[in-house]
Formats: structure tokens, sequence, C-alpha cells
């Protein structure tokens, strides 16, 4: 059995401040097979790294990022980064062989279309869009964007995701019933995790080795976690040494 993908949840963000430059070099040296990185758009159109629709809870300010310009984010730091930094430095900081995945944070048409001329420039990149709505799928398809597309739709979306031009799935920890991973990959749709967030009681991307083992065990072939290193190693004993 192969190892399933590990993907670096906000980069390394167990140990560094989530969506900054030392989490993504952290992530980079800890050999995560894809850097999972939040993307909105400013007021002045241009792409910015950050999970949050405002700075409250990074830099305990309230501008929303849709609602200030580049200029205005580039001055604002959280933790010695910049609170929201731009996608040309996550792609100066990153090297082009690491894979990236990116959680589409602003899906409005116009925010997609500035997101998928700024990923024209850099072609040769091994990048995945993650979308959390068919319609935005279709929008991205219609605009020529033929990449792999990640679903972060909920359950009643799924078939509507997968119509649309979506490539493989996301399922939260939590909604993985049993049978549920097995069901879609018996069907050809490969299926990734967050761990962690809801009725786990744990932060999300979070784990516990037992769950993310039986995780594997049904079919999962990526896991977004905190600490690709933890998962990694234990997921790799595991698996790679059972009789």
């Amino acid at each position: 059995m192969s190892l399933p993908a590990i993907i670096a949840h906000r980069g390394y963000s167990t140990i560094h401040r989530e969506n900054s430059p030392a989490a993504w070099v952290g992530a980079i040296e800890a050999k995560a097979d894809y850097i999972e990185v939040d993307v909105r758009v400013t007021s002045d159109g241009k792409v910015v790294c950050c999970h949050d629709k405002d700075l409250k809870r990074l830099a305990g300010r309230e501008d929303a990022i849709a609602e200030v310009t580049s200029k205005e984010l580039a001055a604002i730091e959280a933790y010695g980064f910049p609170a929201a930094p731009a996608l040309a430095l996550l792609f100066e900081t990153v090297p082009e062989s690491q894979p990236i995945l990116f959680d589409v944070k602003d899906e409005r048409p116009e925010a997609l279309d500035i997101l998928l001329a700024a990923l024209r420039e850099v072609a040769s990149r091994d990048l995945v869009l993650g979308l959390h709505a068919p319609g935005s799928v279709r929008h991205v398809r219609r605009a020529g964007w033929m990449g792999p597309i990640l679903g972060l739709v909920n359950s009643l979306d799924e078939e509507a995701f997968f119509e649309a031009g979506g490539d493989f799935l996301r399922i939260w920890e939590w909604d993985t019933a049993p049978g549920r991973i097995a069901t879609h990959v018996e069907n050809g749709r490969p299926v990734w995790i967050t761990a962690g967030e809801g009725a786990t009681g744990r932060r999300v991307g979070d784990f516990v080795a037992d769950d993310l083992l039986r995780m594997a065990r049904e079919g999962a072939s990526g896991f977004l976690v905190n600490d690709p290193v933890a998962a990694r190693q234990m997921l790799a004993e595991a698996l790679e040494h059972r009789p």
C-alpha cells in the first residue's frame, strides 16, 4: 500500500505561523507532498495568502482583505511576517518543483479571474485549485483552467462538483462515516481528508494517529495536517511495515 499524500495545512503550521514564508519553508523541509495555501483578493485586485476574511485573529485588526489595498496590507505584520503575504512572495519562496494546493476563499467570478490570470504567469508549476462550489468549477473550466480541482464542497454538492469538471474530493474527518471514503474510491473518485475540526474536538489540521490510519486503510489518498513530519512518520511506520 502506497503512502497517502501529506498536505501541509497552511504550511507547517504546527511550529510556524500559518500561511507565512516560514511555514512554507518548513513544509518543504518536512518533504510535504503539497503545501496548502489559502488565497484571497484585495480591493485593488491582488492575490494574497490568508485564511480569514479579516485580520482580527492574526493581527488584532478589523481590516477585511477584500476592502483594503495590497499596499496597505504589506505594511501589516503578524508574528514577524506579512499578515497576508502576496502571492508573488509565495512563488519567490517556494521552488517550482514543490506542488501547491490553493484553498480559494474568494470565489466571486471577478476574484477567480484575477487568480487565474496570476496563475497563468506560472503555468509550469504543479498547482491544484481547491474550490467550494460547483459554479466556481464551471467558471474556471470555462476560463481555460486545465489543472486539477479539489472539491471543498459539502456532501449535497458532490455530484454537481464532478459534473462541473472537478477531479477529486476533500472530506472532513468528522464526516467519514463507515463506508463513505471507500464508496468514493470504488467509484474512481480519489479522496483527501482534512483532519480535525467538528465532532473530533480537535483544531482543524490536528490528528490522532489511529484515526488517520483508519482512514488511510479505507482508501484516503491524502491528508491535510498541521504537522506533516509526524503524519508521514506515523503512516510510514504503520503502513510500510505491516505484514
